[in-house]
């Protein structure tokens, strides 16, 4: 069975909060990079090279981010607190 290899890690800043990207490979012709938004959420998106898993990554990231701040606000939740987000 392939292991999942992290290749790249990094960090993005979205509304004054920092989240951490990680890019694995599950296999060499396999990548996709995952990021944490809270507990038990992710956001995970793939690609057929590093850069373009990546690139997309850090494009449907804001919108991830920004869909769940307007859900959470509309149902009266609390705001996540600032922190990173690893």
């Amino acid at each position: 069975m392939d292991e999942d290899v992290l290749l790249h890690s990094s960090d993005i800043e979205l509304n004054g909060e920092v989240f951490q990207i990680k890019v694995f490979s599950k296999s060499p012709s396999r990548f996709y990079a995952t990021t944490c938004l809270g507990n038990d959420d992710f956001i995970i998106t793939d690609g057929p090279t590093v850069p373009d898993a990546l690139k997309k990554h850090e494009e449907l990231l804001p919108l991830a981010v920004g869909t769940r701040e307007i859900t959470q606000s509309y149902m009266g939740f609390t705001r996540r607190s600032k922190a990173r987000r690893t």
